[in-house]
């Protein structure tokens, strides 16, 4: 089979799969897949294979994963497991109307609501021959998904299959304001700490087992934010909502209408307070960290 060339500068194709190992398979089974057979179908595709561990920008990282996800030309999505995080990729890159390859290791039950796409299995033996023959495989349904891309046709497109005109679209960041990209930041952080959170709770079993006989000291941080006079409540209310929000607080306390204090688990910086109340139309003037 013939494949118009078309030249682009971003030839990635994004694999969307299982990162993190899998109770039911070998630690490093899904690097293996990737490393073995999906990479490799890739490249002799003429593609650059790219998984989101590999998006390593020094910014916010969960952005850098969805803008790669949705600016790729190419995508596999590897749906064995029925992984939630793959399947969330997978519903964005058909909102986007994006091409995608879907394969899955066999054996995998079929999921009902893509059970009318086209789908390519592998072998998880991960046997030589095996590895050989399931990247030809992957890399002949790469070529001719992207040859029918080029022909205008419709491969595993809900959109198309729903007759829907007008995919989703990237909306331009250079019209965002400050107010937006602090409020990005702000649910970045929010996620990052529900991942330590959540991490910090997987590991309190054998923190028990190692330190049962050491006593564990925390320490709370106390703090005394005074504001610029004539401060409206809801600026203050909607002050103190952000914090609760954001934060492991354990008091919030108004001593007048240009001061607040503050009992916190973990220590919040400068910048965060001034930025939060920046964000809720105050100014400070002054912020004490107490020494108790």
């Amino acid at each position: 089979m013939v494949i118009k060339k078309e030249k682009i500068e971003n030839n990635d194709c994004f694999i969307i799969m299982p990162i993190a190992d899998h109770p039911d398979y070998k630690n490093g089974h899904f690097k293996r897949v990737y490393e073995d057979i999906l990479a490799p179908a890739c490249r002799s595709a003429g593609y650059n294979p790219v998984r989101a561990d590999d998006v390593t920008q020094a910014n916010l990282i969960h952005l850098d994963i969805l803008q790669k996800l949705l600016e790729s030309p190419m995508a596999i999505c590897d749906l064995s497991t029925r992984n939630p995080n793959v399947l969330f990729e997978l519903g964005l890159r058909q909102a986007f109307d994006k091409p995608t390859v879907l394969v899955q290791e066999v054996g995998t039950p079929k999921i009902f609501d893509i059970n009318m796409f086209r789908y390519t299995e592998y072998r998880n033996g991960l046997d030589y021959r095996d590895v050989l023959s399931d990247q030809l495989s992957i890399q002949k349904v790469l070529e001719e998904t992207q040859q029918a891309v080029l022909d205008g046709k419709s491969v595993n497109s809900i959109i198309k299959l729903l007759s829907i005109t007008s995919p989703a679209t990237l909306q331009d960041t250079n019209t965002f304001s400050d107010k937006d990209y602090f409020s990005i930041l702000m649910s970045e952080i929010h996620g990052i700490k529900s991942a330590i959170s959540e991490r910090d709770k997987l590991n309190q079993p054998i923190k028990r087992l190692i330190g049962s006989n050491k006593k564990v000291q925390y320490r709370t941080y106390h703090y005394y934010i005074y504001f610029e006079e004539n401060n409206s409540s809801q600026a203050l209310k909607s002050f103190s909502e952000i914090l609760i929000e954001n934060f492991s607080l354990n008091e919030v306390r108004f001593t007048s209408s240009d001061s607040i204090s503050i009992s916190s688990n973990e220590e919040i910086s400068e910048l965060a307070f001034f930025e939060l109340a920046n964000s809720s139309n105050l100014k400070i003037k002054q912020i004490e960290e107490l020494p108790f």
